[in-house]
């Protein structure tokens, strides 16, 4: 038997000299792991990344569908983010000049041109 502090509440547990894994302390029910190699870290952190992404696409009972958002890396979410917020802040400024051009164009077809030489007449 191998006796371990509890790394959550540093209780004494103790283990089979051969045990290895993820454990749940039976003080404070917290999880741990104990002589995992490295590949069995990767692979946990891995498939518990892969819960997390698929509860979040939960939402109100039903599915979300992912079109693979939820599985890019997060430079990449924020490249993409960024170039969807730069083309709308684009669109709506050409909006907002073609709304100002068809304004004046307006102004000028109800009272016609300035001729008096004045700009401010």
């Amino acid at each position: 038997m191998v006796e371990i502090l509890c790394p959550h509440c540093e209780g004494e547990l103790e283990l089979d000299d051969d045990a290895s894994g993820e454990f749940e302390c039976p003080l404070c029910n917290g999880e741990f792991e104990w002589n995992v190699e490295e590949d069995e870290k990767l692979t946990t952190a891995n498939e518990a990344h892969q819960k997390m992404v698929d509860s979040v696409t939960l939402t109100d009972n039903r599915i979300v569908p992912s079109h693979g958002f939820n599985k890019m890396h997060p430079v990449a979410k924020v490249a993409a983010g960024a170039y969807v917020g730069s083309t709308v802040v684009l669109i709506i400024l050409v909006l907002i000049v073609v709304i100002f051009l068809v304004f004046l164009l307006l102004i000028y077809l109800l009272f016609g041109p300035v001729m008096n030489g004045s700009f401010f007449a």
